[in-house]
């Protein structure tokens, strides 16, 4: 019923952009009407001896949201967006349900829906964390450490990673663990292109500085391979431990078994330990319903007591309202950074320029964390998010907190800060710079259409896509790459107390895992984002007394209405598709990399695309 609701609604706010204000009201009436009534039915009722339960088929943020016309309209009915969570918002719910009476459990099921870049392997490690931490806590009736209850059916291995956590584990005997191992997958353009007519010339530094590589080969170069074995190497050997210090089995064993069964079958996963007992959904649940017996006064009949992940972050997450003296801000910095504003899903130099202005002017924000999930994008825009950094870290604690990538840009705009948190599992450095030309002069030529130009100068045609760039041209183009370049060892060998002899030998454009990051000073200390909130909170000498408050803020109801009346684009379906179209998939996102190729000077530090771990 909710999403006719959307549907109707959104067809009818479209319609009142056409016939102006009458209907615009009607539209706010109606959501404002709407919206009440689905709020006043949404608050959940928790039991004591309740079980949590955190489906996984969800992709995890570290932001809170990232709005679209659709997700807007979504909220201001009172839904949520189920496939998307935030980070922060879980791991908080995981805490509090630690130290909540009314929760004795907490069960996973499901599978993630990685996308974007959510659900990583660093953010992973937090949320295992969590999980962990919640088994570490006591229920009060029974006297016991809380249990934590997994069901898989056929597990990934970021499920795995997550669910091997659980005090007990059951698998579906008709199930299969997919657990080959990790791969990174890249796809070449350089033949489809070349078969098109379209050219492709590139300016770079730095010996491992890939991204262009897509564009101009047809395989992996050496130092790409060389680079991207040793950063899967470094976390599939974090998965491995970390499995082996949860699950009765050494490394060694475990890695023998993938290495010959890859998709292991129930019977070899019990056999080897790592699941607890084999058997159907409705088994657990029969179990489950032992542990806490559903209430005989429950409005829906469930098999126990329990409630959502969901509904526990909408019963504890309180908006920060009225005055506080003592706020800590987390400014999330999630996705490509672009020139300009940008838009909800990446990283508009200006608009994060301005977000960082707005906290140096806020005398309630007393320390700021920069939560970077970011490859990086315009050196342009890194180094405009990267003056404001310096200007509020002369007022205030500025601490970063490394997501999932952190790495070119992502890198550039974090080197300042007081102190650098990554996860052993995340992906930065990356310090290098290159530029990307392509001209379509043969694809042209071929349909029949030429080119022809009169100028006042001799660069007057740089940036045309007519032609291809003369050797001088291209010397221009390699100047300003290598300059870029300087200037970001410079600031890293500056921020970082890095001798330049030294940053050099670790630079040349090359992805390091947070574990080596660490052993060559490119971050502080191993941890994750409430590690990070501590630390500011010791670093401001706040106490214990303060708030946590996340930017860029979420939309009120007029910004949702705004929002919903432009033209941004409709959210991507997160259904899984088929492999043929996952494919298809993957050339849309890096084509649409492309078009966030707009720094002003043609120059980017930014991870090479197809970085898909799997």
């Amino acid at each position: 019923m909710k999403q006719f609701f959307i549907s109707f609604l959104a067809n009818l706010a479209a319609l009142a952009v056409v016939l102006g204000a009458p209907v615009l009201l009607l539209v706010i009436l109606m959501i404002a009407s709407v919206s009440s009534s689905t709020q006043s039915k949404k608050s959940a009722v928790i039991e004591r001896g309740s079980i949590l339960v955190f489906d996984l088929s969800v992709n995890i943020n570290d932001s809170p949201e990232h709005a679209t016309p659709a997700s807007a309209l979504s909220a201001a009915l009172g839904g949520d967006d189920n496939k998307n969570l935030s980070l922060y918002r879980i791991t908080n719910a995981l805490e509090k349900a630690a130290k909540d009476d009314k929760i004795k459990g907490l069960l996973l099921t499901g599978s993630f829906q990685p996308a974007n870049f959510g659900t990583g392997y660093a953010c992973l490690r937090e949320l295992r964390a969590a999980i962990l931490n919640f088994r570490k806590s006591i229920d009060p009736q029974t006297k016991q450490p809380k249990k934590v209850y997994a069901y898989m059916e056929a597990p990934t291995t970021r499920d795995y990673y997550i669910m091997s956590a659980a005090s007990t584990i059951y698998m579906n005997p008709y199930g299969e663990m997919q657990m080959p191992g990790i791969a990174a997958v890249k796809m070449y353009y350089a033949g489809l292109l070349q078969k098109y007519g379209v050219d492709v010339q590139v300016t770079r530094v730095g010996k491992y500085k890939s991204a262009v590589e897509p564009f101009i080969l047809n395989k992996m170069s050496d130092a790409d391979r060389e680079e991207t074995q040793k950063l899967i190497d470094d976390l599939w050997g974090e998965f491995v431990n970390t499995v082996a210090q949860s699950r009765p089995i050494d490394a060694t064993s475990f890695q023998q078994l993938v290495d010959k069964e890859g998709y292991i079958l129930p019977e070899s996963a019990w056999s080897a330990r790592l699941v607890d007992k084999l058997c159907y959904f409705g088994d657990v649940l029969t179990e489950l319903g032992k542990v806490a017996p559903s209430s005989s006064y429950a409005t829906v009949p469930l098999p126990f007591k329990q409630v959502t992940i969901n509904d526990y972050i909408k019963s504890i997450h309180k908006p920060l309202f009225g005055t506080t003296d003592k706020v800590i801000a987390v400014l999330y910095l999630e996705g490509e950074i672009v020139d300009g504003w940008g838009e909800a899903s990446n990283i508009g130099g200006d608009r994060f320029a301005a977000e960082l202005r707005q906290l140096n002017k806020d005398t309630n924000v007393k320390a700021v964390v920069l939560r970077v999930n970011s490859p990086g994008g315009s050196a342009f825009a890194s180094e405009v998010i990267q003056r404001e950094v310096i200007a509020l870290k002369a007022k205030k604690p500025v601490i970063v907190s490394m997501g999932n990538y952190a790495a070119s840009g992502g890198y550039w705009v974090s080197t300042y800060g007081d102190r650098i948190f990554a996860e052993p599992n995340t992906l930065t450095g990356s310090i290098g710079v290159f530029g990307l030309f392509m001209n379509v002069q043969k694809l042209a030529n071929s349909i029949g259409v030429t080119f022809d130009s009169a100028k006042t100068g001799n660069y007057a045609d740089f940036e045309s896509i007519s032609r291809p760039k003369t050797p001088e041209e291209l010397a221009i183009a390699q100047a300003r790459v290598d300059d870029l370049y300087g200037k970001f060892l410079q600031k890293v060998s500056e921020s970082r107390k890095i001798p330049t002899e030294s940053l050099e030998l670790i630079a040349q454009g090359r992805v390091w895992s947070g574990s080596e990051a660490l052993r060559l000073k490119l971050v502080d200390e191993m941890g994750g984002l409430n590690r990070a909130i501590d630390y500011a909170a010791d670093r401001a000498k706040l106490g214990t007394k303060y708030r946590v408050k996340e930017y860029p803020e979420q939309l009120n109801f007029a910004e949702t209405l705004a929002l919903l009346l432009s033209d941004q684009d409709q959210p991507v379906s997160r259904i899984k598709a088929d492999p043929l179209t996952q494919e298809f998939l993957k050339v849309k996102s890096d084509l649409k990399s492309l078009q966030n190729f707009n720094d002003p000077l043609g120059a980017y530090a930014r991870l090479p695309l197809g970085w898909e771990i799997k």
